[in-house]
C-alpha cells in the first residue's frame, strides 16, 4: 500500500475558515459584550425629553461603520462555509448503501430494484452526461458489486471498498497548486513557502515590537513623554497652577512628531492672530513662537479650543485639533498620576497643587472652558459661579451678565427655576432656540453629591505614625433630569457617558478623590471611581441627599470622637453640638423613611416616592489606603472629590486625623491584642468544625463566647473597656518599667 502527499484544497478551506473564525468570532463579541460608547449609561440622553425620532436617525443608528463590519465579516465567513461544505463532499467514505439510497440490511432484491432505478438515470444509455458516466460507473457499480458479489462484499469488510486496499493519500492543508509536477520549480515554491510563511511574520512582528517598545502602559502613552513630564524645564513641578499646565501638556513626544508642512505655516499664522486676542501669553512671551512648529501648532490648537474658536480653525488644521482632543485625556490622567501619586520629598505624599489643576485642565477640555475663566477654588465666590455658568454651551459673559440681571447668579439658581422660566431667562439673554436647548441639557445633567467620609485602621483603635489607613468615602449623586418621567438610571458597575456637547469624542464620567493636607500642600491618599452606583442610589433614594446637605455631619467611626466632617466646601465649619447634629439628622432620615417621599416633585408635580434605606449602607462606598503621618500630632486635613467633566461640582469634606506616638507600650499593646484575636478566631473555627459535626453545640461554650471581650473576628474592635487594663497587667508584670508610658498611651488612645 503506496502513500501519496498531495495539497488538499478541501483541508485547506478548513484551515482558513478555522483561522478567520479564531478572529471574527472573539471581535463579535468584543464588540457586542464590551459595548461600544453608546451603550454607556447617557443621564444626559435626549430620550428623556421624549424626541420622535425620524427613520434617518434610526437607520443611522444601526447601520454604523460598526455594525457593517460585522456583517461583512460573517458574510465573509458563511461564503467560505459554504465553499468548505462544498468540498468536503470528495471527502466523504465509500458507503454503497448511502450511494445507493437504501437502508442498511436490505434484502438482495431490494439492492437490485434500487440499482436498476439508478441506473434509469445515470447509465451512459440513458445519460449522455459524462459527469454522470464517471459516477454511474465510479460510485453506483462498485456500490452494486460491493453488495452483492462475494469477493467485492469481502474487500469492502476488510478494506472499505470493493477494489480492495487502496493507496494512502495524506492531504496537506493547502492549494493543490502549490505542489507542482515540475521539479524545477519544486525548489521555488519552497522558497516562498518559507519566505511568506514564516519569515516575512516573524520580520513583522519584530518590527511591531520594536515600535510598540516605544509606549508604555494601557494607555500607550509614550515614554519619552513619561520621561519629560517628570524630570525636564516643563515637567511637572510642585507649586504649577491651571496657567501652566497646558505648556506641559503640548511638549508631549506624541505632539513633538507631529508633520509640519510648508502648507500648515500660514494657517497656524493666521491662528497666532485669533488666538492671541484672548491669551497674551501668546503675544507677551517671545519664546512661544520660538519653539518647534509642532508644539506652536498644538499650543495654539488647544488655547483656540478652550476660547470656543472652532470655527477660526483653517481646515487644513482640522485632522491635527482631532488628534490633540483625542490625546490630551490620556495624557492628562498621566500627568495626575505623576503629580498625585509619585512619593516626593519631604513628606513622602504627592502635590497637591498641580494634581488639582491637573483635573481643572480635564473639566476645561470636557466643556471647552478657558482657563482664564477657570478659577481655582480660592477665587472669589461670584467669580466661581461665572466660570459655572459659562460651561454650559453658547454661554459667555455678556450671558452671564444679562443673567445677573434677571438675578440670576449661580448655576443652583438657574437650575431651580422651571423649564419655561429658564428658557425665557435664557432666550432674553441672546440665546436662539436651539442653544437653550443645548445649554439646558448640560443644566439637567449636571450631577450634585453629598459625601460622608472616616479614617481609621483595620480592626485597630487608635491611628500610630506612619500606620496604613483606610479612607471610606460614601457618596449619593443626583441631577435634575432624575425629576424626569423617563430617565432610567444606570446599572451599577456600568460606565457613565458624560454630557460634553462642545467635546467631538465620547467623554466617560469619572470622579477623582484626593486626601490631601493643604498646609504641607501634600496628597495623602488618592483613587478614582465611576458613580453610577452612587447615581442609582440618589434616583432611589433622593430624600438622602436633603439628609446630606442640611448639616455638618461628624465622622461615622464608632472610635472617632474628635473628627468632623463637613459635607461641602461652604460648610465646612464645626458643628456646635455634635450630638445634636447626630440627632437632627437621624430623625430627618426617620421622618422620610416612615412618610416614604421626598422633598422634590416629578416632572408632573407630584411627590416622588422614596425608598426607605440604612443611612450607614447610603450611597455607593469609595476606599483607598493611605498612609499616615511619620509624626504624631492632629493634622487638619480635607477630601476633595472632583469631576473631570463638569465645573461647579466638586465638593469638599474637612477630616481632623489625630496621629498618636509609636511608643513600645502602644506596640506592645496592639501585638497583644492581634495574638488574642488570632487564638479567638482559632477557637471559633474550632467551635464551628465541632458544630458542623455534631450538629449541636455546646451551652458551656455559649456562655464563653458571651463573655468574650472581642467582637467579631471580622472586626477585632474592643465591646468593653475591661480588656486594655488586663493586657496593661500583663505588660507590667513583664517590665515595670513600661508602666509609665503604658498608661500615657492608653490615655491618648483616639481613633480617627
Amino acid at each position: 500500500m503506496g502513500e501519496h502527499h498531495t495539497g488538499s484544497s478541501s483541508l485547506f478551506g478548513i484551515f482558513i475558515l478555522t483561522i478567520y473564525s479564531l478572529v471574527v468570532i472573539p471581535y463579535t463579541i468584543s464588540y457586542f459584550c464590551c459595548g461600544d460608547e453608546e451603550a454607556k449609561a447617557q443621564p444626559w440622553s435626549e430620550k428623556s425629553k421624549k424626541k420622535k425620532s425620524s427613520i434617518s436617525d434610526s437607520l443611522k443608528r444601526y447601520f454604523t461603520k460598526g455594525n457593517l463590519l460585522i456583517l461583512v465579516l460573517w458574510t465573509i465567513w458563511f461564503i467560505l462555509l459554504w465553499a468548505v461544505s462544498s468540498s468536503m463532499t470528495d471527502m466523504k467514505p465509500f458507503d454503497p448503501f448511502e450511494i445507493l439510497e437504501i437502508e442498511r440490511g436490505s434484502t438482495d432484491k431490494e439492492i437490485k430494484r434500487a440499482y436498476r432505478q439508478l441506473s434509469l438515470k445515470y447509465h451512459p444509455d440513458k445519460n449522455p452526461d459524462l459527469k454522470a458516466n464517471k459516477y454511474f460507473s465510479e460510485f453506483i457499480t462498485k456500490a452494486y458489486e460491493a453488495l452483492t458479489d462475494e469477493v467485492s462484499r469481502q474487500n469492502f469488510e476488510k478494506y472499505g471498498h470493493p477494489d480492495g486496499p487502496q493507496a494512502m493519500n495524506i492531504g496537506i492543508a493547502l492549494p493543490e497548486w502549490i505542489f507542482p509536477t515540475d521539479k524545477k520549480a519544486a525548489p521555488l515554491v519552497l522558497l516562498g513557502l518559507v519566505g511568506c510563511g514564516i519569515l516575512l511574520p516573524l520580520i513583522g512582528v519584530s518590527v511591531y515590537m520594536m515600535n510598540t517598545n516605544k509606549f508604555t502602559g494601557p494607555n500607550q502613552i509614550m515614554q519619552e513623554t513619561l520621561a519629560f513630564y517628570f524630570n525636564s524645564k516643563f515637567s511637572i513641578k510642585e507649586s504649577q497652577s491651571l496657567v501652566r499646565i497646558p505648556e506641559t501638556l503640548v511638549c508631549a513626544m506624541e505632539f513633538l512628531t507631529l508633520k509640519t508642512p510648508g502648507e500648515h505655516i500660514p494657517a497656524i499664522d493666521d491662528l497666532r492672530k485669533v488666538v492671541q486676542r484672548s491669551n497674551t501669553e501668546v503675544k507677551d512671551k517671545p519664546l512661544f513662537m520660538k519653539r518647534k512648529a509642532s508644539i506652536v501648532k498644538v499650543h495654539l490648537l488647544l488655547l483656540a479650543y478652550l476660547d470656543r474658536e472652532e470655527n477660526a480653525i483653517p481646515s487644513v488644521l482640522q485632522p491635527d485639533l482631532k488628534f490633540l482632543l483625542q490625546k490630551a485625556p490620556i495624557l492628562l490622567e498621566e500627568m495626575l498620576k505623576i503629580a498625585a501619586v509619585v512619593p516626593r520629598a519631604p513628606h513622602g505624599y504627592g502635590w497637591l497643587t498641580p494634581a488639582i489643576a491637573v483635573v481643572e485642565m480635564m473639566q476645561c477640555m470636557s466643556q471647552a472652558l478657558s482657563i482664564s475663566i477657570r478659577k481655582p477654588a480660592s477665587a472669589k465666590p461670584s467669580e466661581l459661579a461665572a466660570a459655572a455658568i459659562m460651561q454650559l454651551p453658547h454661554v459667555d459673559a455678556e450671558v452671564v451678565k444679562k443673567l445677573k440681571r434677571r438675578k440670576v447668579n449661580t448655576l443652583k439658581e438657574l437650575s431651580d427655576l422651571s423649564l419655561e422660566e429658564r428658557s425665557e431667562a435664557l432666550l432674553i439673554s441672546g440665546l436662539t432656540a436651539s442653544q437653550v436647548e443645548a445649554a439646558c441639557t448640560l443644566l439637567e445633567a449636571l450631577p450634585t453629591i453629598g459625601v460622608r467620609a472616616k479614617c481609621g485602621v483595620e480592626g485597630e483603635d487608635e491611628i500610630l505614625e506612619a500606620d496604613p489607613v483606610k479612607c471610606k468615602v460614601r457618596v449619593v449623586l443626583t441631577r435634575l433630569v432624575h425629576t424626569s418621567t423617563d430617565f432610567e438610571p444606570p446599572v451599577s458597575g456600568k460606565v457613565v457617558r458624560a454630557c460634553t456637547p462642545l467635546f467631538p469624542h465620547p467623554r466617560e464620567e469619572n470622579w477623582h478623590f484626593f486626601l490631601t493636607d493643604p498646609a504641607t500642600n501634600s496628597v495623602l491618599g488618592y483613587t478614582k471611581a465611576s458613580l453610577a452606583e452612587a447615581e442609582a442610589f440618589g434616583f432611589d433614594h433622593p430624600q438622602a441627599m436633603e439628609g446630606w446637605s442640611t448639616a455638618t455631619v461628624p465622622a461615622s467611626s464608632t472610635h472617632d470622637k474628635d473628627a468632623t466632617v463637613a459635607n461641602s466646601a461652604d460648610d465646612k465649619e464645626e458643628a456646635s453640638s455634635k450630638s445634636s447634629v447626630l440627632v437632627t439628622a437621624s430623625k430627618f432620615i426617620k421622618q422620610y423613611n416612615a412618610a416614604g417621599k421626598t422633598h422634590k416633585a416629578g416632572a408632573g408635580g407630584e411627590l416622588v416616592v422614596g425608598k426607605p434605606f440604612d443611612p450607614e449602607e447610603a450611597g455607593q462606598e469609595v476606599e483607598f489606603m493611605f498612609l499616615a503621618p511619620p509624626k504624631a500630632g492632629k493634622y487638619d486635613l480635607q477630601l476633595v472629590v472632583m469631576s473631570d467633566c463638569y465645573i461647579g461640582c466638586d465638593r469638599t469634606v474637612a477630616l481632623r486625623l489625630k496621629v498618636n506616638p509609636l511608643t513600645k507600650a502602644v506596640m506592645e499593646l496592639r501585638e497583644q491584642k492581634q495574638n488574642k484575636a488570632a487564638a479567638a478566631k482559632w477557637e471559633s473555627d474550632d467551635d464551628d468544625d465541632d458544630e458542623s459535626k455534631t450538629g449541636e453545640k455546646d451551652d458551656s461554650e455559649d456562655e464563653e463566647s458571651e463573655g468574650d471581650d472581642y467582637d467579631s473576628d471580622e472586626t477585632g474592635e474592643l465591646e468593653t473597656g475591661d480588656e486594655g487594663s488586663d493586657i496593661e497587667e500583663d505588660v507590667n508584670k513583664k517590665n515595670d518599667g513600661l508602666k509609665e508610658d503604658l498608661s500615657n498611651a492608653e490615655s491618648n488612645v483616639v481613633t480617627e
